[in-house]
This record gives structure tokens, C-alpha cells and sequence, in this order.
């Protein structure tokens, strides 16, 4: 672009955070701010897929990223008693907490100059056709070259421009989360199925010193659990694992609130993803269920993409399409499979080499460019 754009970035997550470090290496100002008054230091891991790595590399993120996870190129799967059942390659992957990885992406959007905020929001939104006239909660106005919600699954500033009929759904499965101290066998992606197959435990290393367990359940409607009983529920909902490395793992859980249990709330915005100077990106426009682990990822992917059009492309309107057309295949791609490994999960009888080859589809998928 000729002229120097300033960004509004609304939500300083995985997708935010890094859109802020990328347009403002790109020498577009980027002012990102957060409704949250700080990085939340409790959180789960997150698998970032060799694409994402790829992503990662091209901004020169990667090999921090690495040096603080656990990189790995392995999928095991075992019985629920433990055993070993088989061993297979994976795509180059590397597990994280997402605290650090929320560190190193903040840490790295300051480092070149972007302004990130806290405990600030929009009230209220006016564009003008060629800049977007804000009004921040502590009472400023600003205007803006464009307005990036970048504010998730839930996002307020999309309902308010896209309307409520992208609010989110339910898929029909929630999923518990800890995290615990790695054991030696917890360094790849891990699977542990109980003898009907109808039960699966996950886990992945997260640094050296850490790795981060899941379990998924199905149900028909939000479940309504007793948030101070979590751990109890969870024990109960594991009981005929007696994996070691499981049974060690949940051994450290002796509070609720070390767990975490989230219903699947998804949703695919149609293209485009902008309505004038107002474009969404991450989950606010994709929201996808997790069994390709690639909620994030794509989010970094919308970043980099929308930082390319943005300095390749002679407008603001001519980028943002350009983004939209971009993006659009690539994440329905990886979100309708999302969904469907997310249905196979839920029928009576689960079918492993289904799943498995659907995965394998995907994953090569990914390995193409952005």
C-alpha cells in the first residue's frame, strides 16, 4: 500500500497476537487490544501442526516456539491398560502451553513496536467507507484503516456487524483438559482406548517438564456440570484406564479448577469475511471442533495471509477480498473434517482406520502452501 494503514485488532489471542507482530513488521501500525486484564497463566496445550510451524517460520517465530514446547513426529496408540498397540509417523509437531505460547507471541508484537492493551474493548463502531471511527471503553475515539475481531468463538463485534445468525453450535461433544507433569512414554501424540473403542484419553508433551491430557465426551446438549466437582467427574469418567502413565498424570489433579471442560461450540462464517472496513479472523470467523488440532493454527495462517494482501494489495476493500478468497477453502477444508472425525466419535461403534484416514487426507492437505 502507498500510504501507512493503522489496524485496530480486537482480541489479543493466538490469532490476534499474531496479526499485531505481522502488520506491524510489515510497517502497518497495529493497535491490539484485549478485554482480558492479562495472559491467563492456567490453560491447556496446544499441538502446532507442521503447517503451522511452516507459518511460524515464515515470520520467524518457529524456533522459539520449539525451544519452549516439545517437538515430536510420532502417533502412538495404546490400550486402556497402557500397552503399546502401534507406533506410527506423524507430521513434524510440536506441543506447547498456551500461557507460553501466548508469551512469546505478545512479547514479539511489543518487541516490534505494536501497541497491545488490556482490559479494553469497543463500544461502539461507525464506518465511514474509508476509516472506521471507534470508541474505546475507557472513552477515546480513534479512527482506523480497518477493525480486525479477532475476539473468538464468541465474538461480540462479529454478531454486531455480521448479525446473530453466526452465533456458534453446539457439535455434540465437550472435552476435559489437564495438564500434569510428562511422563518418559509422553513424548508424542499419545492415545490410550478403552476395550469397546467408545472411549478415547489423549495427551501430548507440552514442554520437557509438561504434557497436557484430554478426554472427549458426546452428549445430545450442553452437559451441566458441577464446576467445584470437576475432578471428581473426571476421576469417575476414567476409571477403567489403568494406564500408568495416566493414572500417575491424574494422581496430580486434586482440585477442580485444574481441570477444564468445554463444550465444542463451532461455526463457518460464509465469505467474505469482511462487511466494509471490518473483517474477521481466527475463530471469530471459524470456529472448528479440535480433532485436527488446528484451531490455532489456522488462526496464525488468517494472520499471515491477511498481513500478505494487506501489503501486496493497492487497497484496503481489494485486500480484504483477497484474504477471504485466500482463506475461505483451505479452512473449510480442515473444519469440514474437524466436524466430521467429530461425527464418527459419536457413533456407536467407532471406526478407527475411518478416522485414521481421514486425518491422513487432511494432514497432507495441510502440507500444501497457505
Amino acid at each position: 500500500m502507498t500510504q501507512k494503514k493503522k489496524v485496530l485488532v480486537v482480541g489479543s489471542g493466538i490469532g490476534g497476537s499474531t496479526l499485531a507482530y505481522t502488520l506491524q513488521r510489515a510497517g502497518i501500525d497495529a493497535h491490539c487490544i484485549d478485554i482480558k486484564s492479562c495472559i491467563p497463566m492456567t490453560g491447556s496445550g496446544i499441538n502446532l501442526m507442521h503447517n503451522t510451524l511452516r507459518a511460524l517460520g515464515s515470520i520467524g517465530l518457529a524456533e522459539q516456539c520449539m525451544d519452549s514446547g516439545f517437538p515430536f513426529q510420532a502417533f502412538k496408540q495404546h490400550a486402556a491398560s497402557g500397552q503399546l498397540l502401534m507406533t506410527n509417523p506423524a507430521p513434524a509437531c510440536c506441543g506447547i502451553r498456551r500461557p507460553e505460547l501466548a508469551r512469546i507471541l505478545e512479547s514479539a508484537a511489543e518487541g516490534v513496536g505494536a501497541v497491545l492493551e488490556k482490559d479494553l474493548t469497543v463500544t461502539d463502531l461507525t464506518d465511514r467507507a474509508d476509516q472506521v471511527e471507534v470508541t474505546l471503553s475507557d472513552g477515546r475515539q480513534q479512527s482506523y484503516d480497518l477493525v480486525v475481531a479477532a475476539d473468538g468463538a464468541y465474538s461480540k463485534l462479529r454478531d454486531r456487524i455480521f448479525g446473530p445468525e453466526h452465533k456458534v453450535w453446539f457439535a455434540g461433544q465437550s472435552c476435559w483438559r489437564f495438564n500434569a507433569p510428562r511422563p518418559n512414554d509422553v513424548d508424542a501424540f499419545c492415545l490410550w482406548r478403552s476395550a469397546d473403542g467408545r472411549r478415547t484419553v489423549g495427551a501430548f508433551p507440552t514442554s520437557k517438564e509438561t504434557c497436557y491430557f484430554f478426554f472427549l465426551e458426546s452428549s445430545d446438549k450442553h452437559l451441566h456440570l458441577d464446576k467445584d466437582q470437576l475432578h471428581t467427574l473426571l476421576f469417575e469418567r476414567l476409571a477403567a484406564f489403568s494406564a500408568p502413565a495416566l493414572r500417575d498424570s491424574l494422581a496430580h489433579v486434586t482440585s477442580a479448577n485444574q481441570v477444564i471442560f468445554r463444550p465444542f461450540d463451532i461455526n463457518l462464517v460464509p465469505p467474505p469475511w469482511h462487511r466494509g472496513r471490518v473483517v474477521l479472523l481466527g475463530d471469530a470467523a471459524h470456529s472448528p471442533t479440535p480433532q485436527m488440532t488446528s484451531g490455532g493454527g489456522m488462526a496464525i495462517e488468517d494472520a499471515v495471509v491477511l498481513t500478505e494482501c494487506l501489503s501486496q494489495t493497492a487497497s484496503v476493500p481489494e485486500a480484504l477480498q483477497s484474504y477471504s478468497n485466500r482463506r475461505f477453502e483451505r479452512v473449510k477444508t480442515v473444519w469440514d473434517a474437524s466436524l466430521q472425525l467429530c461425527r464418527y466419535e459419536q457413533e456407536p461403534v467407532p471406526n478407527p482406520q475411518r478416522s485414521a484416514a481421514l486425518l491422513l487426507q487432511t494432514y497432507q492437505y495441510l502440507g500444501q502452501p497457505m
